[in-house]
């Protein structure tokens, strides 16, 4: 069966710096990386893979200086097949102002990658964020580490707790490379899963248990390309052997019911 498929995770960098963050990153995670993040090599996978119809697009503000530009680059690309994520970081002294500002410039909602950011999740600094951003945009976090405790599933967990009407994506399915600890404090929660940066290393097994536990309708897909090539990385959970229900949902269904897209077209 063919699927239509949403790549809710996906980094595109400024040509001028793409390959240098994208060396990296590559760096840091000893991960080979499947391109170079330039928006050409963006276009060449998407035609590798005419299934994704939708990408969601993101970047991180690892400095409060950046804040105004990385939403201001992500938001003039958005459009078509390309929907947007702002970025927000606690130092920032404008956070409502600017979170008002990045609804109007149509970006969907705000991505922290609290272990590049310098910060605990749940540190008291970023209250501002979650409680500005309740019932207005969804937080994607970036989600587990094993050398790096801010981004734990636990310390979301708790923003989880502190904020319940906060919509939360935690990426990785809850913790990259930490995947017992999502079981224990994200699975069966409210929070999204996306299954980016995941389905190259997980036990198929646990990922079939973690996503149907959690429940499909909280499960998203994505690839965290550049990082991981989009056609494989569909190939991969496809090789999870969920059904074809779960995979609707998963590939598409989920993030067209979060992100208010009425069609694989439209927005």
């Amino acid at each position: 069966m063919e699927y239509q498929v949403f790549d809710m995770h996906v980094h595109v960098f400024p040509d001028n710096i793409a390959k240098k963050a994208v060396n990296n990153l590559g760096k840091y995670y000893h991960v080979p990386m499947a391109a170079d993040g330039t928006w050409e090599a963006f276009r060449e996978s998407l035609a590798e893979a005419p299934c994704i119809r939708k990408c969601l697009i993101h970047s991180t503000a690892t400095k409060a200086s950046q804040v105004e530009s990385v939403n201001n680059f992500v938001a003039a690309h958005i459009g078509g097949m390309l929907l947007g994520f702002g970025s927000m970081h606690p130092d920032y002294p404008h956070i409502e102002e600017e979170i008002d500002r990045m609804i109007e410039l149509g970006l969907r909602g705000i991505k922290l990658h609290t272990d590049f950011q310098g910060f605990p999740a749940d540190a008291a600094c970023a209250d501002r964020i979650y409680k500005y951003a309740e019932g207005k945009l969804p937080i994607l976090f970036h989600a587990g580490d094993a050398t790096v405790d801010n981004s734990s599933p636990k310390r979301i967990r708790n923003v989880h707790d502190r904020f319940p009407n906060l919509t939360i994506i935690a990426a990785h399915l809850g913790g990259y490379s930490v995947w017992d600890d999502a079981e224990k404090y994200l699975v069966g929660t409210d929070v999204y899963l996306d299954t980016s940066s995941t389905l190259q290393s997980i036990d198929k097994d646990q990922a079939r248990r973690m996503i149907r536990r959690h429940g499909v309708d909280k499960c998203l897909f994505g690839t965290d390309f550049p990082m991981h090539n989009q056609k494989k990385t569909v190939e991969d959970f496809l090789a999870l052997g969920l059904t074809e229900e779960e995979n609707r949902k998963i590939f598409w269904e989920n993030s067209q019911k979060l992100f208010g897209v009425d069609d694989r077209c439209g927005s």
